[in-house]
Order: structure tokens, then C-alpha cells, then sequence
């Protein structure tokens, strides 16, 4: 008889279910790991958006600097040395061109070409600076001409700024016996 009467106390422990602090400490165990987990999310989410960000920005530079790099090496730089970077305007002939003058003017990069100008920057990014050092464009140094462009730029929209600071070294090259063939 007495293990009858065991036996079910033992069976209606079972059937009674979890007590009320067990499903309290329960809660809070799954709450604590719920904010851990949504606050790794929320920070993984910020990560990828500054990542594209951050894309965004040196795609545009990148962009910028290859265009006129292009330009700079086919073109005949004359009597612009500046050694201290102070050039905020370059202006080169072009064999085909002509006359192209590249500057910054209110955070985007222009390219003025056959008096026309163009906008090569995007509007989503602001330069906030584009220096030109020169070296070589003497008519009479008999050196190779060389640009060394220093610029940096910015996002304009977004949370946080990130910017980007990229020089870069073009040398001009004497191609018009190419192009007069």
C-alpha cells in the first residue's frame, strides 16, 4: 500500500506542470539570449550597411581617378610644376581633345573639355579635396612629366561619415607621333 500511495504522489508531481518560478527564471533566460542575439543582428545589420557605404565612395573615387589618369597620360602637361601640391585646377592638352581642365568645384569633380562641362563625380559623394602635384612640365627640362593627384572624399548621406584620403601618380606620356600616323 505504501508504494501505491508513493506512486502517486509521484504522478500527480508530474501532472501539476512547472511551478511558477520555474517558468519566471524560464522567461528570463530566453530574454537575456533574445536581446544578445538582436543586438549582434542589429550590429551585423550597421556593419554591412557602412561596408556599402564605404564601396560606394572608393568605386566613386576610383572611378574619378581612372578617368583622368587616362586622360593625363596621353595629354602634354606644359609649364605647371607645383612640388608643394598647391594646384587645385589641372589643365592638359589632350592630342585629340584638345584643351581638358579638371577641377573640384563645391565638393564634385568637373572636367571642362571643348568649353563644355560635365560633372564626373557622382552626387552621392563629396571631394573635399583634389590637389595636383607636378613635376617635369617644363618645355625645356627634358624630364618626364609626372601628376601626383591627392584627393579624399566623403559620403554625403548616412549615419556616420567615412572618408577615404587616395593619392595616386600618373606620368604623362609624348604620344601625338602615335595618333599623327
Amino acid at each position: 500500500i505504501q508504494m501505491i500511495i508513493n506512486f502517486k504522489k509521484k504522478q500527480r508531481k508530474i501532472e501539476a506542470g512547472f511551478t511558477i518560478v520555474e517558468v519566471l527564471i524560464a522567461s528570463f533566460v530566453f530574454s537575456i539570449i533574445a536581446i544578445g542575439i538582436s543586438g549582434i543582428f542589429i550590429g551585423i545589420l550597421q556593419n554591412e550597411r557602412r561596408a556599402f557605404a564605404a564601396q560606394k565612395i572608393e568605386e566613386n573615387e576610383m572611378f574619378v581617378l581612372e578617368m583622368m589618369a587616362r586622360d593625363i597620360r596621353v595629354s602634354k602637361i606644359q609649364d605647371q610644376d607645383d612640388l608643394n601640391c598647391g594646384l587645385t585646377t589641372l589643365t592638359i592638352t589632350h592630342p585629340v581633345k584638345g584643351a581638358i581642365i579638371y577641377g573640384l568645384n563645391s565638393g564634385v569633380v568637373r572636367k571642362t573639355e571643348g568649353g563644355t562641362t560635365v560633372d564626373i563625380s557622382s552626387s552621392a559623394v563629396n571631394f573635399t579635396r583634389m590637389n595636383f602635384c607636378v613635376r617635369g612640365s617644363g618645355a625645356t627640362d627634358l624630364k618626364q612629366t609626372v601628376v601626383t593627384i591627392i584627393s579624399s572624399v566623403q559620403n554625403r548621406t548616412g549615419k556616420e561619415t567615412i572618408k577615404f584620403d587616395i593619392q595616386t601618380a600618373v606620368s604623362s606620356r609624348s604620344v601625338e607621333t602615335e595618333f599623327l600616323q
